[in-house]
């Protein structure tokens, strides 16, 4: 099981290995910002990996889609901003998200 800890409220979540990032915070009571629920069409759950992003699984077509139209208008190296509905881990990582609170 990996690790998500997210920043700035320090939430630490276990994450199995077959869940997005987005899923594990629902499971554990956790409200991520979302409009779509999990689609990958909002972009509104989009994270800043800050640590372990060789952790991630690779981004995937629909994800790197999202990623295009999100990335140009928010801060620093677009490679370090994932989607939470879409993005799985496999080990541990610590991640920027403002919002993400419990449900």
């Amino acid at each position: 099981m990996a690790r998500l800890e997210v920043r700035p409220s320090g939430i630490v979540l276990d994450v199995e290995p077959s869940e997005t990032v987005i899923e594990a915070a629902w499971r554990h009571g956790y409200t991520w910002p979302t409009v779509c629920m999990g689609k990958g069409t909002c972009r509104a759950c989009v994270l800043q990996v800050t640590d372990g992003a060789d952790a991630f699984s690779p981004v995937g077509r629909w994800e790197q889609e999202g990623l295009d139209a999100a990335t140009p208008v928010l801060p620093g190296d677009a490679s370090s901003y994932r989607l939470a509905c879409q993005a799985t881990i496999t080990g541990d990582v610590v991640v920027q998200k403002v919002g993400v609170r419990p449900a």
